[in-house]
């Protein structure tokens, strides 16, 4: 089930949009099909459950992952259900329901994931991920050869965007209605950035949190078509690269020395930087603006640095006033969606303290303390190989989750946070079976 997820998942924007802006279909008919993959975690949930009671599930003994994950939900739905009398913050229900889901509801995967410690010893999820990121990306690279902004409006990406979605505040800084998030300045110039079938740059590049680590470890794993699999891995990075989000890459190219380090493959390493160094050196000589992009971006004198910082202060201000939140669907892209003001747009701990206030924003670092600390021992301590490498994909995506959201909120992606989740629940258990064997 859960390689079906990370194939269906990548592909699901594309087809909403294309019911809606394409083949017309009503809104509320799109919404309703498009609750197709929390309906499935439900189901899971339920599965689970049930045979978990009939004592046909998995022997689960507690741990403190379990205790972070289901304390951090709890906080979220206690939110839900008495926010609103809490602090009379008079958010719209649909709005606290949505940010419900965007704030918590995918870690439900963590459970089933502890119901199926069979998953983190499957080869197959690990190639599923690597295959989606190198599909994405040759989409992506047909994207940006051949596929113009007017094209995009035409296939509906501009109306899905506004009257779908309702983020019109995010189309304002161009002439085409699309996602602002599909330029960036290089220079005195603009540059279109890839969106692939997530029809977000943004969008597009948070799943290589998952997706180029996976690939980096399949390569790593390769006895047979190691030369394919380092491709694979090449051509993952040209799909990020793509993208031009910078915290993001600077995250994935941690995530992968990390890597390296933790197989003490130190030849790849040093061969890894020096193509980096040289790519950027080329790079650096022969792209107009680019030198200046990059200082720009370490000096954080950059549009796109300086509007982190506003947003960062504007979340320490919030914070302050409001210790305790002010309720969910009250920050991040939520809140624009329902017409109030977007606070804590660029940071995934700000929008959780916006909402949830100090004590979400503690169970959100406990989530990944506990999970960082849980796949740490997995790794150090399996006489599984297979269980080993999923225990180092769980243990640097925390780190690149943990990094990039600093500068974004990189929950909100499905493509991302169902597979990890659902990953780092069977790591933890397939650790225990290890163990009591």
């Amino acid at each position: 089930m859960l390689r079906w997820f990370i194939w269906l998942l990548p592909f699901h924007i594309v087809v909403m949009a294309g019911l809606f802006a394409l083949a017309g279909v009503p809104a509320p008919i799109v919404r309703a099909l498009a609750t197709w993959k929390e309906l499935l975690i439900l189901v899971l949930m339920f599965v689970v459950a049930a045979a978990s009671l009939a004592g046909r599930g998995s022997r689960i003994t507690p741990r403190a992952p379990d205790l972070a994950v289901g304390g951090f939900g709890f906080v979220a739905l206690s939110y839900l259900i008495g926010s609103q009398v809490w602090f009379a913050a008079d958010l719209p229900i649909g709005a606290q329901v949505l940010g419900w889901r965007d704030a918590v509801f995918f870690t439900l995967l963590y459970f089933v994931g502890r119901a199926t410690p069979a998953v983190a010893r499957d080869p197959r999820t690990l190639r599923a991920l690597v295959g989606v990121g190198v599909v994405t990306t040759v989409i992506a690279i047909v994207e940006r050869l051949v596929v113009t902004p007017e094209a995009l409006v035409v296939l509906g990406v501009s109306q899905y965007v506004q009257d779908y979605l309702g983020l019109t505040i995010t189309t304002i800084h161009n002439p085409f209605g699309l996602p602002d998030n599909y330029w960036t300045g290089i220079g005195n110039r603009l540059v279109q950035r890839a969106g692939s079938t997530y029809l977000s740059s943004q969008g597009f590049a948070l799943p290589f949190l998952i997706i180029l680590p996976a690939a980096t470890l399949a390569a790593l794993r390769a006895e047979r078509w190691r030369a394919v699999a380092w491709a694979a891995v090449g051509l993952s990075w040209i799909g990020l690269l793509l993208t031009i989000t910078r915290m993001t890459i600077v995250s994935c190219a941690l995530q992968s020395l990390a890597l390296l380090a933790m197989f003490r493959r130190w030849g790849v390493a040093v061969t890894g930087m020096l193509l980096v160094t040289v790519a950027l050196a080329t790079a650096l000589l022969t792209v107009p603006g680019l030198g200046s992009f990059a200082l720009e971006t370490v000096t954080f004198e950059s549009a796109s640095s300086l509007s982190h910082l506003d947003d960062w202060s504007e979340g320490v201000t919030h914070l302050g006033e409001h210790p305790l939140g002010v309720g969910l669907g009250a920050g991040g892209l939520t809140a624009a969606r329902f017409g109030l003001p977007a606070v804590a747009t660029d940071s995934q701990y700000f929008k959780y303290s916006v909402e949830l206030g100090i004590l979400g924003l503690a169970f959100y670092f406990a989530t990944l303390a506990t999970l960082l600390a849980a796949a740490g021992r997995a790794y150090t301590s399996s006489r599984s190989s297979m269980l080993r490498t999923y225990a180092a994909l769980t243990t640097v995506t925390v780190l690149g989750i943990a990094l990039n959201g600093l500068t974004t909120g990189p929950l909100y992606q499905p493509v991302l946070t169902y597979p990890f989740f659902w990953i780092a629940g069977a790591v933890v258990s397939a650790h225990d079976e290890e163990a009591s064997a």
